[in-house]
């Protein structure tokens, strides 16, 4: 029997250590990620993986780097290494097809893109929408967020969808012993469903949370989710509990604005720099209101993130002082598992 690993991981450097390591234990290696040119060459060594990471337009190019060098190395000894995602490929082939001047109307009528097309085209207007009005009321925003978040949702349903269907296709062509490591962003848990619902009996299927693993906790008490995510992932499962968008939109808009945006290196001192400052941040916005939201983005809404932060803990003190207290117990936990 072999094994199905899913691993929900953030791309971040502070989790490449512990990716790689679960890579290192399987055959077969799924990334998430199109099919991409020049990636046999790069693993090869025939394109520098400089030149295929400013060719492929990385999202966390830091992230990237070092992961395709890890490959190179994990290629080298045998592994397989495959990139599997067929939404983002057909995204791909759309973008593709729309620079060549194709009429949008055949690729809305193309019963293989048609989908794809629409997704991204909902999920792109709703967030740009989201960033025409940043002069909007905050209750409007605050709507503009619950809709992105919603047609977010029903994108990352239809994606799981399709990569559950190709992930399927390439265990019917594998040896039933094979075992094989799927990565996958930690929001994408409509994978995970898809696949304990769809794999055959041969196929032994195991979920490694990363950021969970890291911090030694159960379901998700030890980590919080973002408020966005925490949105998102309301939207994706249906709505089997009731809970406070509005509220939860609220904090997603002020988290959003507080948080790091470049890609942080982790040190021996710090081992865990986003995940330190995330976690922070989502201490930090759980203590505030409604209204506390709504104060607190006329203040920052156009600040730089330093500046944002500054004014947060001058006006929430209490909320500052909570946060400190809970991620310290949080990061204790997190470099004892280090250890």
């Amino acid at each position: 029997m072999g094994r199905l690993t899913v691993g929900l991981t953030p791309h971040r450097l502070e989790f490449l250590p512990e990716t790689l390591k679960l890579m290192e234990e399987h055959d077969f290696i799924v990334l998430e990620e199109p099919p991409l040119p020049g990636f046999g060459e790069m693993l090869t060594g025939r394109v520098p993986v400089e030149d295929f990471v400013l060719e492929s337009e990385a999202g966390f190019p830091e992230y990237a780097r070092e992961l395709y060098q890890a490959l190179k190395s994990l290629y080298a000894r045998g592994k397989e290494i495959l990139q599997v995602e067929p939404y983002l490929e057909r995204w791909g082939r759309i973008q593709e097809a729309l620079a060549e001047g194709q009429n949008p109307e055949e690729l809305k009528n193309d019963p293989e893109l048609s989908r794809v097309y629409f997704h991204e085209h909902e999920t792109f207007g709703r967030l740009l929408e989201f960033y025409s009005t940043m002069k909007a009321s905050f209750e409007e925003l605050v709507e503009r967020i619950k809709s992105f978040a919603r047609a977010d949702a029903r994108r990352i349903a239809y994606r799981d969808e399709l990569r559950a269907g190709a992930i399927m296709a390439l265990l019917e062509e594998l040896p039933p012993e094979t075992d094989i490591y799927v990565e996958a962003g930690y929001i994408h848990l409509k994978l995970v469903h898809n696949l304990a619902r769809r794999k055959p009996p041969h196929a032994r299927l195991t979920v490694r949370n990363l950021i969970l693993s890291a911090v030694r906790a159960s379901g998700l008490n030890g980590v919080w989710p973002s408020p966005g995510d925490g949105l998102t992932s309301y939207y994706l499962f249906g709505k089997p509990r009731r809970i406070d968008e509005d509220l939860l939109a609220a904090r997603s808009l002020v988290y959003i604005r507080l948080i790091a945006k470049e890609e942080l290196r982790p040190t021996e001192k710090e081992p865990f720099p986003h995940l330190k400052d995330e976690l922070f941040w989502r201490a930090f916005v759980r203590r505030l209101t409604y209204e506390d939201c709504r104060a607190l983005d006329s203040r920052i809404r156009l600040l730089s993130t330093l500046r944002a932060r500054e004014v947060a803990r001058t006006l929430y003190p209490g909320a500052w002082k909570a946060a400190e207290a809970a991620v310290s117990r949080r990061l204790k936990e997190i470099i004892m598992a280090k250890r």
